[in-house]
């Protein structure tokens, strides 16, 4: 984070401030965010296409004037089309940048954050307001966002409880338009690419930490689509053991309500892209995780672990990936867009799955150089997603490019940490099994 002047950020406001507090928010001021330059390539019988992704995020955070603070985010972001359909163009629009006025291109920029914060004196208590980030276990803090209000309170010792509604929110883009769109279907105005949606979303959580154990407990509930629990509970820190399950109850009819309509939808567009017509939903859907993890020392860490499910589905998040402990990269991200991992609207959302994933990873440090290796066995009955292009039924789900599949991955990593802020990864993914499919993935990265 460096601290800098943000008069021209500050300047539209400064007809409606006097010196003196404009003074305050400048004094103290500060910038931090990111960039990278992403590579992508996909091979192999279940997979391929090549693509690129960049991206700048940058947030600006004033200072402080009796309690009040503002925050501007800004996001820029161009993808890459990769052969065989396999879509990486505007994976980042609807949630957290306009997309530009050409709609199939890749370029996105606008306000990512935009909100004010106060802070009381008296308790450690804050209110925040505006457009946020979705950080919750269920969510991608970095890609989903939410118009509306926030509380969090830490008056109590090693205890944080928060509590938050918002109007109306937004997963990410890729996401929604790849899964949640009129592909496969009859009914036009399925079509969600692009918008947000209006469910109003109320998350309540109890964050605690009083070592060795850390633990904590959400609810959320999305107004006439899902309600949904996760808990967490870590022992250990050196030496640690750490189990999550989380569990998700859909509506008996979901329905989205579109960001551009403002009108409740039939429960048929929420439903018919990626459940056969909606006939394969699965209501109740319950996931686990059990993980035990040691760094004895700084140049050695390994994690083992187990992932498996319960009730009617394991789809529980609406991220695909949320903070699930889990080992591997591409079984859970093998699209790009949501469909595979634990997204409540893609593989795991099928009536009648269930899956199980063990899991070794092992890192290692050599001066600058971060050394990995991932090893992951994948089965149940999970109704896994391959390449579209290759089934009858073009990208919609359907159980004709679904299956229940065992299948393996090894991937070994690298991460060059160059300065502090600048690093270098990549990983090449071999999977085997019923599933065959390599993927080499680099990106250049700078935090600022």
């Amino acid at each position: 984070m460096k601290k800098i002047s943000l008069v021209t950020a500050l300047a539209l406001a400064a007809s409606s401030l006097s010196a003196a507090p404009i003074e305050e928010l400048i004094k103290g001021a500060s910038i931090d965010g990111s960039a990278f330059f992403r590579y992508i390539s996909n091979s192999g019988r279940n997979a391929g296409g090549q693509g690129f992704v960049s991206r700048v995020v940058a947030d600006l955070n004033s200072g402080s004037i009796e309690g009040f603070s503002f925050n501007l985010g800004l996001f820029y972001h161009y993808g890459g089309t990769p052969t065989q359909g396999s879509k990486s163009d505007g994976n980042v629009g609807g949630s957290r940048a306009t997309r530009d006025l050409f709609t199939t291109g890749g370029n996105a920029f606008g306000v990512s954050t935009l909100y004010g914060k106060y802070a009381f004196e008296a308790s450690k208590t804050s209110i925040v307001a505006g457009k946020l980030k979705l950080a919750t276990p269920i969510t991608s803090a970095a890609t989903d966002r939410g118009l509306g209000v926030q509380v969090t309170n830490s008056d109590v010792s090693g205890l944080t409880m928060a509590a938050a509604f918002f109007d109306s929110w937004a997963a990410d883009h890729e996401y929604i338009s790849g899964v949640m769109s009129v592909r496969g279907t009859t009914n036009p105005e399925v079509d969600t690419r692009g918008s947000s949606f209006g469910n109003n979303l109320s998350a309540v959580a109890f964050i605690g930490n009083y070592d060795p154990v850390t633990f904590q407990v959400w609810y959320f509930n999305a107004d006439k689509l899902l309600n949904s629990v996760f808990g967490e509970i870590a022992i250990g820190s050196t030496y640690q053991f750490k189990a999550q399950i989380a569990y998700t109850d859909m509506y008996n009819s979901p329905t989205l309500k579109l960001g551009y309509g403002g009108n409740y939808s039939g429960a048929t567009r929420l439903a018919g892209p990626f459940f056969d017509g909606g006939a394969n939903g699965a209501s109740a859907r319950g996931l686990y995780t059990l993980q035990f993890s040691a760094k004895p020392i700084q140049e050695f860490g390994v994690r083992v672990g187990f992932v498996g499910s319960f009730a009617n589905g394991y789809g529980v998040s609406v991220n695909n990936e949320g903070a699930f402990s889990k080992g591997g990269k591409y079984w859970f991200d093998n699209w790009g867009d949501g469909r595979s991992g634990f997204s409540a609207f893609g593989d795991g959302g099928f009536d009648n799955t269930h899956i199980n994933v063990w899991y070794l990873a092992l890192t290692s440090k050599v001066s600058i150089v971060d050394i990995g290796l991932d090893i992951a066995g994948i089965s149940g009955k999970n109704h896994y997603t391959v390449d579209a292009d290759k089934a009858p039924n073009g990208d919609k789900i359907t159980s004709t490019n679904h299956g229940n599949r065992t299948f393996y991955e090894v991937t070994p990593s690298i991460d060059i940490n160059i300065t502090k802020q600048a690093k270098v990864t990549a990983y090449y993914a071999v999977v085997f099994g019923q599933i065959n499919a390599q993927r080499f993935w680099t990106q250049m990265s700078y935090k600022f």
